[in-house]
């Protein structure tokens, strides 16, 4: 039942958003979050599961990817960064209820997305489970 709730909220956001990207989505790799990402999603009430961190990444694969990248790719604009940095310029507690909240977050040409709480919970797990330091500039 999650995952269709979850997949009529992905095509309705992709509808919404006017996204054109493929609907069928790139094979992940199987993603085990470190141990440290576990305990912050947890300590912030997120469902740290495989399941929620692959919802959340079909979330980013439609939603996010088309100028972030998905995983270990590259922006591919200079003005979005790599989702895999992103919660070290975002707090995820504040991302998380700008996001709930439909406050505009990051740069001017950022579409503003609902997510809903159960939308925004996967989300956040899957970029939890890929965080990385950011390279020093």
């Amino acid at each position: 039942m999650r995952h269709l709730v979850l997949a009529i909220a992905v095509t309705g956001l992709a509808l919404v958003a006017g996204c054109e990207r493929d609907t069928e989505a790139p094979p992940a790799a199987a993603i085990e979050p470190a141990s440290a990402s576990v305990a912050d999603g947890a300590s912030l009430g997120i469902p740290m599961d495989a399941d929620s961190i692959a919802d959340g990444r079909d979330i980013a694969v439609h939603q996010c990817s088309n100028c972030h990248g998905l995983d270990q790719e590259a922006s591919r604009r200079t003005d979005a960064p790599p989702l895999r940095y992103l919660l070290s310029i975002y707090a995820p507690e504040s991302l998380a209820e700008d996001f709930r909240a439909g406050i505009h977050v990051g740069h001017d040409d950022m579409p503003d997305f609902v997510f809903g709480d159960l939308g925004m919970d996967v989300l956040l797990a899957y970029l939890v489970s890929i965080q990385e330091t950011p390279p020093a500039p």
